[in-house]
Parts: structure tokens; C-alpha cells; sequence
């Protein structure tokens, strides 16, 4: 993953391959390259949602950051979609293992 921060303070994301320096494709978007995708941040919340769909539906990558320990090292990712599109489920292996990740 990549984020590069924006003028207007959101940032852009771009998704690579595990492994390559190739961007994955989103088949949910008509294989269209994960390049480019808008993330809007939440400052007060410490969050970072990055739009996976562009406008065609709901799909977001949510990463909330854990600020206990006063950084940003251990964050939290979860899939925010609206109800009604279930048949996004079956793409939730491109963005998994949905678990807390801390660098240290």
C-alpha cells in the first residue's frame, strides 16, 4: 500500500500486488487498477477511510489508528459497506486478514 498525502488534505492509495510493484486489480470494479483511490481523513476520530469503488457503490476500507499509546503505530482496518450490497462479500479476500497491525 501506498498514500501519498493530497492539497486538499485527503490522500491518494494505491494497492500493489504482495510481492510485486504491480497494482491489483479490483474485480468488483471491472478490474480497473487499485491506483489512485481516494482516502479522507478524520483527524479527531484517527481515522482513514479509502473509497475501494469509487462512486459505483459503498465499499471503504476503514483504518483506525489506536491512539493509547500516543502514535500511530497499531491500527485497526475494517470493510464498511452499506447493507443492501452483499454481493461485495465475496471480494473481501483482496483486502484481508482484516487484523490489528502495529509497526514497531
Amino acid at each position: 500500500m501506498e498514500i501519498s498525502l493530497n492539497q486538499d488534505e485527503t490522500v491518494s492509495v494505491n494497492f500493489y500486488r504482495a510481492g510485486e510493484n504491480i497494482p491489483m486489480l479490483r474485480p468488483w470494479l471491472n478490474d480497473s487498477p487499485a491506483v489512485g483511490m481516494l482516502g479522507t481523513l478524520d483527524p479527531e476520530g484517527g481515522s482513514l477511510d479509502i473509497a475501494l469503488s469509487e462512486k459505483e457503490n459503498s465499499f471503504c476500507l476503514n483504518l483506525y489508528f489506536d491512539l493509547s499509546y500516543g502514535s500511530y503505530r497499531r491500527v485497526e482496518p475494517s470493510i464498511i459497506r452499506y447493507e443492501t450490497e452483499d454481493f461485495l462479500e465475496q471480494y473481501y479476500c483482496f483486502v484481508e486478514p482484516l487484523e490489528s497491525y502495529e509497526k514497531y
